[in-house]
């Protein structure tokens, strides 16, 4: 039998090359291999850091709430109310009105932030306070911010370019709520401690300023629901639900666009339907 040259591929020295280069080639597999898992392991963390720490992007939101990862929205006691700033309506004004819309958007989405986890070691909430002049009066439904409840527009008496969506979430809508348009109503600050989720600039520089009272319990050993009375036919029990809505499309709260055009209240109608309530009443010329 022919004994095996040195030169064969068979050969000791072509082995030896042969099982190099294989070492070789596992080697350069188990560093890309490697290099694939960490980057996937950045990529998982950086998501989750992303989603627990803007839980104000809508995704991040339903997830969130879907997985029972986020405490549900809950209201305090005058005693307990997070500490903050009281802003009139042209201070806030003052405050927001430099901010571009790239700025606006994300003081937006900080105010959110910090109401959907409940002012978590805040103290730092920036709360409206003052007199307004009613606009209108809406029932909230399922295609709002809050599925039930009232949201009162009114304009500042001291400032016209500031407009209040003040909303007032509630399982149990009162049957009678009437408050005049044209009447002045007040945003008490430790009563009501009216917390600004949302700003909204129209095109005429006007302001609309999205807020909801904080304080829906009494102070005691055996807190209950607090009441707030705008006037003797309009009391209101404020309960927050546990989760919202905070799609952008749905700010501001009041379907009233403008917001500076007084309209007919009432809680059985809705403007749109004052109006056009008016044109049938119009004699026929």
């Amino acid at each position: 039998m022919d004994t095996v040259s040195e030169g064969t591929p068979f050969s000791r020295e072509a082995r030896e090359e042969d099982d190099g280069r294989y070492a070789g080639g596992n080697v350069i597999l188990w560093i890309a291999a490697i290099a694939v898992l960490i980057g996937l392991n950045f990529a998982s963390w950086s998501f989750c850091m992303w989603v627990f720490g803007q839980p104000e992007h809508p995704m991040n939101y339903r997830l969130l709430t879907k997985l029972e990862k986020l405490d549900p929205i809950a209201g305090v006691s005058p005693v307990s109310a997070p500490r903050g700033k009281f802003y009139s309506a042209k201070d806030l004004y003052a405050q927001v009105y430099p901010f571009n819309p790239i700025q606006l958007k994300a003081y937006n989405g900080i105010l959110k932030r910090y109401y959907l986890k409940n002012y978590l070691e805040r103290s730092d909430v920036t709360y409206l306070s003052g007199e307004f002049r009613v606009i209108s009066v809406q029932e909230m439904g399922p295609d709002d911010v809050y599925s039930s409840g009232l949201v009162i527009r009114g304009q500042s008496t001291t400032f016209p370019d500031a407009i209040l969506d003040l909303a007032l979430p509630t399982p149990d809508v009162p049957e009678n709520f009437m408050l005049s348009p044209g009447q002045i109503i007040r945003v008490e600050e430790p009563a009501m401690c009216a917390a600004v989720l949302n700003v909204d600039r129209l095109q005429d520089s006007t302001m609309i300023f999205t807020a909801v009272p904080l304080i829906s319990k009494t102070s005691g050993a055996n807190p209950v629901p607090k009441e707030h009375h705008f006037s003797d036919s309009a009391v209101i029990t404020v309960s927050p639900p546990e989760i919202i809505q905070i799609d952008p499309e749905r700010w501001p709260i009041s379907s009233d666009k403008e917001g500076v055009e007084v309209k007919p209240v009432s809680l059985s109608e809705t403007p749109a339907e004052n109006g056009g309530a008016e044109d049938e009443e119009k004699p026929a010329e």
